[in-house]
């Protein structure tokens, strides 16, 4: 008998057989399995390396022993006579036959019956009147971060990778509404219901998915969820070997795009998106510094513009991390409260930058955001509010872009389009504290009370933003009482300095002390309590103490011209003024209009000294400017405008006027005992109608000292 004959009368062949089916039916099964249980990544590289090895010493067992009715007995020790190995045949062919059958009801079931169009025409079929009416209807999405199921923790930039492409392939869709990175992925790791997240992120459907990373193998899982009723709309799986892993990154971006398109009514394809590529180095260093970015402290923001410049100099055509280093650059310039990168330097390396990163991606939204800030932070805010728009048409799901132009718009007085863009940016982005804070101070500086109530809803749970809020919160109750008082001081990470700023502003009360221990420059916050209680002798002596450099600072020559103007050195006044401007006369401004220090009170004081100079026709240039700003105001916006208003009347000859928007502001708790003191508006002193207005205000001030146990103040 010749070896195969012999090979198949022990039954070898078909126990091989049958051990291939066995093994590859529980090696399919674990690869299935192994995610949503949540197994190590080694668990399927064991079970086949045990079923390979386990192979020959099968078909070594088969070949050396054989299944009689009295056990199992070697092979030489049976007597052909009483061998069965024939019926034997018969049970394994059978087994065989079995196995076959699995393999292919798993084949079937793999490939149909969980595949992404039956699962969501499965899930309309149990619930055919939600999901075929919401299909029509789905026009937003939050893309989760991708989970990391590798054992390496070090691997999440590689999923956030994948996830952040998503985001940013799917919000240059112009029809759907893609809630932002940051309140997307403000759910990492926190296991909440879909449910409740969809409804944080105001969206109809999420995207979430997976990423396990083995050896050189990959797979990332994806699946679409329809918010209201918890159903998967769609869901693959994506299987690759790891060669080029930003090749890989691409193709499977585009994939579910294009899978996600047919749930959206936004008539466009995946010829839209466009995955920007770049090598291992680059990409790893980009993301670390978008996370450092996001922190933005002084020290974060310096480890980001490391990063960022690794990011170019591994990859110099990887454009998105040109536009992040030139914000970086920005963020970390000098300004009057701390020290940093040169301003010239600053602006000349941002706009460096940008171009770099505009030649090679002309339709990159981040680089037109990253100019705007640059330009705002050269006060030219029509050219910023111009790359803001551009980066807006090219993604109109920029959270960033909408809360920028936003800021910009209230500084040219256009509140009423500054509320829309903001809540446009809330809409997008509600878990971003930037947008928070800067959304809470448009809700205070031009008080609405629609937009104010919106406002607080959505930024509650950003201390800063919460703590800007509640320092205004008596604009919408009565004056401020002792409970109001209280309140506002108990709000926890107060400063030292706001609660003298409090005392101050509402008390007359000074605590030199306290501010020397409070605050970094005790000597310039001195100047400024003094400056606003007609000390102008004090704030000069206090301004004289600082060093040379900081007395030519911006700011501090902006208070020196304020204090010039009291003074009646007018001459002098409008020196500093060009000293800290550049002799350029700015209008808008960074500043809102009720401070002392806006652009447009600056203007008006330089008014007020070139008329007392006899240089009328100069004076009448510049209010012609502040006319248009105000007239602006004034169509935008009731709260917020008053102290502008009234020192344009006053220098318009509208005495009455000017009254009437002080009585007013006073009625809604807008005026402050100190605005008397302004240089415009103290000509209104011998007025008995604003004799009797800050008479009454001073009454206020001294009936809540008495409620605290304080005497009357003393100025």
């Amino acid at each position: 008998m010749g070896l195969f004959e012999e090979l198949k009368r022990r039954n070898v062949i078909r126990v091989g057989a049958a051990y291939l089916l066995f093994a590859w039916v529980v090696i399919q099964v674990t690869d299935t399995v192994a995610p949503v249980l949540n197994l190590p990544d080694w668990t399927l590289a064991f079970v086949t390396w045990f079923g390979i090895i386990g192979f020959p010493f099968v078909l070594f067992f088969a070949w050396a022993f054989e299944l009689t009715p009295d056990g199992l007995k070697r092979e030489e020790d049976v007597d052909r006579s009483e061998s069965i190995t024939n019926r034997t045949g018969h049970k394994i062919n059978i087994v065989v036959i079995g196995l076959l059958v699995i393999a292919v009801v798993f084949l079937v079931t793999d490939n149909y019956v969980l595949d992404d169009t039956h699962e969501a025409n499965q899930a309309a079929d149990e619930t055919p009147s939600e999901t075929t009416d919401s299909a029509e209807g789905y026009d937003s999405i939050g893309v989760l971060p991708f989970v990391n199921m590798s054992d390496d923790p070090s691997q999440d930039y590689f999923s956030d990778g994948i996830s952040e492409e998503l985001l940013n392939a799917l919000a240059k869709l112009k029809d759907l509404q893609v809630a932002a990175r940051t309140s997307s992925f403000a759910f990492k790791n926190q296991n909440q219901d879909i449910t409740s997240i969809g409804k944080q992120l105001n969206v109809d459907t999420i995207l979430e998915g997976s990423v396990r990373k083995a050896g050189t193998r990959l797979r990332i899982t994806a699946q679409l969820i329809d918010v209201s009723n918890g159903f998967h709309l769609w869901s693959e799986t994506y299987d690759r070997e790891l060669t080029d892993v930003f090749a890989i990154q691409d193709e499977i971006t585009a994939a579910i795009v294009e899978a996600l398109l047919l749930h959206f009514n936004t008539g466009e394809t995946q010829d839209t998106i466009k995955v920007e590529a770049t090598n291992m180095s680059a990409y790893d260093a980009y993301l670390q510094g978008r996370h450092q970015l996001r922190n933005a402290s002084i020290e974060t923001l310096r480890e980001a513009l490391t990063n960022f410049r690794a990011a170019t100099d591994a990859d110099p055509n990887f454009a998105p991390a040109w536009a992040a280093r030139a914000v970086a650059v920005i963020m970390l310039r000098e300004t009057d409260f701390r020290e940093g990168i040169p301003r010239e330097e600053a602006h000349l390396l941002a706009r460096n930058s940008i171009d770099r990163a505009l030649a090679i991606d002309p339709m990159l939204a981040d680089a037109y955001i990253a100019e705007s800030l640059m330009l705002a932070d050269d006060y030219r805010y029509e050219d910023a509010l111009r790359s803001l728009e551009k980066a807006v048409e090219i993604n109109p799901n920029l959270a960033e872009a909408w809360t920028w132009r936003s800021r910009i718009l209230g500084r040219f007085g256009r509140v009423k389009e500054a509320r829309e863009n903001m809540l446009k940016a809330l809409e997008l982005d509600p878990h971003n504290p930037v947008t928070a804070a800067i959304a809470a101070n448009l809700a205070t500086d031009f008080y609405e009370p629609e937009f104010y109530a919106r406002v607080k809803r959505n930024v509650a749970q950003f201390t800063r933003a919460r703590q800007i809020l509640e320092e205004y919160r008596w604009t919408e109750v009565e004056p401020p009482t002792k409970e109001a008082y209280q309140q506002a001081a108990v709000i926890p990470n107060m400063r030292a300095t706001w609660i003298a700023a409090l005392n101050f502003g509402m008390l007359k009360e000074i605590d030199e002390a306290g501010l020397s221990q409070g605050t970094r420059r005790p000597g310039e916050f001195l100047m400024w309590i003094y400056m606003g209680t007609d000390q102008w002798d004090k704030a000069q002596a206090m301004y004289d103490e600082l060093s040379p450099g900081r007395q030519q600072s911006a700011l501090n020559l902006e208070e020196l011209s304020i204090m010039q103007t009291n003074q009646g050195r007018y001459e002098e006044a409008l020196a500093s003024l060009d000293a800290a401007h550049g002799n350029e006369i700015r209008i808008h401004g960074m500043v809102p209009p009720t401070s002392e220090r806006s652009n447009s009170n600056l203007a008006l004081n330089r008014v007020y000294c070139l008329r007392q100079l006899g240089r009328d026709t100069e004076a009448e240039a510049i209010l012609e400017r502040v006319r248009l700003y105000v007239e602006t105001l004034r169509e935008n916006s009731v709260y917020g405008i008053y102290s502008t208003d009234a020192r344009l009347r006053v220098l318009d000859g509208d005495i009455d006027g000017a009254l009437d928007v002080l009585e007013a502001a006073s009625q809604r708790n807008e005026l402050f005992w100190a605005n008397r003191y302004s240089a415009i508006i103290r000509t209104l002193s011998d007025e008995p109608r604003f004799q009797a207005l800050f008479g009454q205000i001073d009454q206020q001030v001294d009936a809540l000292r008495a409620e605290l146990g304080m005497p009357p103040a003393t100025f």
